[in-house]
């Protein structure tokens, strides 16, 4: 185990994988030196010549080659990352807990705490840190954080975490939960095995697919879920964004600065984002709205070279050129690993009764995974103490 290794970052002030990465090195208690390169045309050809990569961000420790965010996150997984620093995480197969949290966000973090107050042994078990929260520029309704930033919130609630005899276990997907006499085990996709007497769910969600051809096979080659992250890539060259929401108009308008042509692809007659998104998107010369149709492939060899469209009510179909699609309709709850095991609804979101029981005895849930109606950080995090709250009154 290397002593204090040298750990370096590229970044982007507005690039929301940067901050994960960023995030997620401060939560296991490394420090880092972050070179920003927003501004800096040195530094991102410093970067481009050390990593070969363009994409942000781009990690190196003592001088070695990490690569982007999921390249860390699988460091992590694999336990590579013990070898190369002084982190070392909880050994499941030695020890068992009261209650484990699945997910890192306002609820799952919040449930840490107070499960942790009830002085129950807890273990926060999460591939990302801080959810949707990180990705999110200014928060002015989550009291008393008036103004701050999702990164700065985040980095509060894990500062208030760590006064607290909480194990962690972060860059570890959860792909299972096997229900048993005593308790309940946790499957690890790195096949760790974890026994605990109750769970809490506080997966959150992530971006939404379209599930057309091409999509799978040209993620990252033009196939983008973030254009914010990804945007600057295709600077006067022309795009597509699917999504008639305020995401899918804020991108929209976000790529006609930079691109040389925007098709705005909406399933509706109309956009159902915020009337002033709508107002900006019409006035812009640079954005054409394709109304009423639906993507139905995405196609080229290496990358991506144009999208077929579809009008719902005419059946005219359409082959935009474009360089680059980015997708922007909407979020889906983490279920994907209980699906099978728990009561879920139509939106695939959790079921939970006003105790935050779901339909297996001693799994609890909390926050956007759930069939809750309002997903905003107070309310998740509030949810976190009452399932955290209802969980101890279980194993009592």
């Amino acid at each position: 185990m290397m002593e204090n290794p040298k750990i370096e970052i590229y970044t982007k002030e507005w690039c929301p994988y940067c901050r994960r990465a960023k995030s997620m090195l401060k939560s296991l208690g490394l420090e880092y030196t972050d070179y920003d390169i927003t501004d800096n045309e040195e530094l991102q050809q410093e970067m481009v010549e050390r990593s070969g990569k363009e994409t942000i961000p781009q990690i190196f420790i003592s001088d070695q080659k990490i690569g982007g965010y999921d390249d860390l996150i699988e460091l992590v997984s694999s336990g590579g990352l013990d070898e190369m620093t002084e982190f070392e995480r909880p050994n499941c197969s030695e020890k068992d807990w009261d209650v484990a949290v699945i997910g890192a966000g306002p609820a799952g973090m919040t449930a840490a705490v107070y499960a942790a107050r009830k002085g129950l042994k807890v273990l926060l078990v999460a591939r990302d840190i801080g959810g949707q929260v990180l990705e999110t520029d200014t928060i002015d309704n989550y009291l008393p954080e008036y103004g701050t930033t999702g990164p700065d919130l985040v980095q509060d609630f894990l500062s208030h975490l760590r006064n607290y005899n909480i194990d962690t276990l972060f860059g570890e997907e959860i792909l299972d939960i096997k229900h048993e006499e005593k308790g309940h085990t946790l499957i690890t996709k790195s096949e760790k095995e974890i026994e605990t007497k109750a769970v809490i769910i506080a997966a959150g969600t992530k971006k939404r697919h379209l599930g057309v051809a091409g999509e799978h096979q040209l993620k990252d080659k033009g196939v983008s879920y973030c254009a914010t992250c990804d945007g600057f890539l295709y600077e006067d060259q022309p795009v597509a964004v699917v999504g008639g929401g305020n995401s899918g108009l804020e991108s929209a308008l976000d790529m006609a600065k930079i691109a040389t042509k925007v098709y705005l692809i909406i399933r509706g007659e109309q956009p159902s984002g915020d009337k002033s998104l709508q107002d900006k998107v019409n006035s812009s010369d640079k954005i054409e709205i394709c109304k009423s149709y639906e993507t139905t492939e995405i196609n080229g060899d290496h990358e991506v070279e144009s999208v077929k469209i579809k009008n719902s009510n005419t059946g005219k179909e359409l082959d935009l050129a474009v360089k680059a699609i980015f997708i922007e309709i909407g979020l889906i709850p983490n279920t994907g690993f209980v699906c099978d095991r728990l009561e879920t609804n139509q939106k695939n979101e959790i079921i939970i009764d006003e105790n935050n029981q779901t339909s297996i005895e001693g799994i609890f849930a909390a926050g956007d995974v759930t069939d809750i109606k309002d997903k905003q950080i107070v309310i998740s995090a509030a949810e976190g103490a009452k399932a955290a709250l209802r969980a101890n009154e279980y194993l009592s």
